[in-house]
């Protein structure tokens, strides 16, 4: 599995919800890490106004507008100490701030906190397997790939299978990509299961 445009895509709208939310549920530095991530244009750092231009930034998603402008500055101040962003100058000779390889692993990891499974109006009555062989020097991501399919609410098949009954590659490939394991896991769609009631049951299907 390769990276592709929709999961990047479904990334992107994750943080853009979270931030549109208004939720508490995050710490200054996500939010201000969501808004740098979905900037639609390079934030610069302006001389003598300091960090002003990024709290105007800041401020023009619904998710940071209850931070003061000192609590904007302070989060950039420590986000630039433990190396989630970095200053670097541009073509033009202006400074922008730009999102080290650390904090898109950190925005990337909160991501799949926020993702869910979408259930449609109407089951297309379909299952979709998620099936992995995971060698065991990849010991940690098997482990955590079992953790957020048991949060995604997956109902385990068997040993290295899950089954779900709504459309979800998008959001398996992106877990898979995240934790290096997309040589290893695939989702097939699969149209009939033998003795399937007890996975209706489990995802309330039998009066679908």
């Amino acid at each position: 599995m390769d990276n592709n445009k929709e999961y990047k895509i479904g990334y992107q709208k994750r943080l853009k919800d979270f931030l549109d939310s208004d939720t508490p549920k995050a710490k200054i530095t996500t939010v201000v890490l969501c808004v740098l991530a979905l900037a639609s244009l390079p934030v610069l750092v302006l001389g003598a106004a300091a960090l002003g231009n990024v709290v105007q930034v800041c401020k023009t998603f619904n998710g940071s507008k209850r931070y003061s402008k000192k609590q904007i500055q302070n989060s950039i101040d420590n986000m630039r100490r433990h190396k989630l962003i970095e200053y670097i100058g541009d073509k033009n000779g202006k400074t922008i701030i730009k999102i080290t390889k650390k904090g898109e692993s950190k925005l990337r990891a909160f991501s799949i906190d926020l993702m869910e499974i979408k259930k449609p109006e109407k089951w297309d009555g379909k299952w979709r397997l998620v099936m992995f062989d995971i060698p065991m020097r990849f010991t940690k991501g098997r482990e955590a790939l079992r953790y957020h399919l048991k949060m995604l609410n997956f109902l385990q098949f068997q040993k290295s299978a899950w089954i779900c009954p709504y459309p979800c590659e998008d959001e398996i490939i992106f877990i898979a990509d995240f934790f290096g394991l997309t040589n290893y896991v695939e989702v097939l769609t699969v149209e009939n299961i033998l003795n399937d009631q007890k996975f209706k049951r489990y995802f309330h299907l039998l009066h679908s």
